[in-house]
C-alpha cells in the first residue's frame, strides 16, 4: 500500500510527484528517481568496528523493491552513491535483489561513492553516466560539481537534505526532506543510515519534510 500522502508540484510545465519514501516519480516519462542509497555502508562500518545495523541494507532493497512495484517505472534512475564503500557482500545482496526486477532499465548518475570497478555495475545491468539532461532537467548528483550555472533545473542529492521542526512540548524533530526551486531540487537520502545536513527554506526555495508516511507542504497552513 504505497505510498500514501504525496505532493504534487509543477515545475516548467511538467507534474512531479515527491513520495514519503524519499524519491521522486515523473508521470509523464514514468521515471522513478532517487539518490543516496548508500548500500554497503553498515557492512562497511562493522568491517572497522564500528557499530551499526545488521539488516539496513536488506531493508533498503526491501523499500525499493516495494516502491518499484507500486510505481511500475519505465527507468529508475538513481542520481549517485549507489553504493557507499569497496565491495562486500552487501554488493551481492543487491546483484540478488537485481534479478526479481530483469526487465528494469536502471540508470546511475555516477557520485563521489561510486568507485566499484565497472564490471560490478555490468553484472548488475546497471548503465553508468555522469549526468542526464531530460528536455529543460540536468539529472546530476551534486550541483555544486557543475562547472557553470545550468539554465535548466538541476535535480541532485548528494547532500541529503533536512529540516528542524519544534514539535509539542519544546521537542525538535530532524526529518529527511525535499527542497524545491524553479533552478534546482534536492532529494532526500534513501538510504536509512546516513545521516541529515540541515537546510533551511528560503525566499525562492520550499522545503518538503517527510513524516512517517506523508510528504508535508509547510507553507499549507492547514497542515
Amino acid at each position: 500500500m504505497l505510498p500514501t500522502d504525496t505532493v504534487n508540484i509543477t515545475i516548467r510545465n511538467q507534474r512531479l510527484e515527491l513520495l514519503p519514501q524519499k524519491a521522486l516519480f515523473w508521470p509523464d516519462r514514468k521515471y522513478l528517481i532517487l539518490s543516496d542509497l548508500h548500500l554497503g555502508k553498515t557492512g562497511h562500518f562493522r568491517k572497522l568496528g564500528i557499530a551499526a545495523p545488521g539488516k539496513a541494507n536488506l531493508k533498503n532493497l526491501d523499500r525499493l523493491s516495494k516502491l518499484i512495484d507500486f510505481s511500475e517505472p519505465q527507468k529508475l534512475i538513481i542520481l549517485g552513491d549507489l553504493f557507499h564503500s569497496s565491495a562486500n557482500r552487501e554488493w551481492f545482496q543487491f546483484e540478488e535483489w537485481r534479478k526479481t526486477f530483469p526487465d528494469l532499465n536502471i540508470v546511475l548518475v555516477s557520485g563521489n561513492h561510486d568507485q566499484l570497478h565497472t564490471s560490478f555495475y555490468r553484472s548488475a545491468d546497471i548503465e553508468v553516466i555522469d549526468r542526464m539532461e531530460l528536455g529543460d532537467f540536468l539529472l546530476v548528483h551534486d550541483a555544486a560539481d557543475l562547472q557553470k550555472k545550468s539554465d535548466k533545473t538541476i535535480i541532485s542529492g548528494h547532500i541529503h537534505p533536512g529540516v528542524k521542526l519544534k514539535g509539542k512540548g519544546k521537542q525538535r524533530l530532524r526529518l529527511p526532506c525535499f527542497s524545491v526551486s524553479d533552478q534546482e531540487i534536492i532529494l532526500p537520502a534513501f538510504g536509512e543510515f546516513t545521516g541529515l545536513h540541515i537546510i533551511q527554506p528560503g525566499e525562492n526555495r520550499k522545503i518538503f519534510p517527510i513524516v512517517e508516511n506523508r510528504v508535508i507542504d509547510l507553507l499549507n497552513k492547514n497542515e
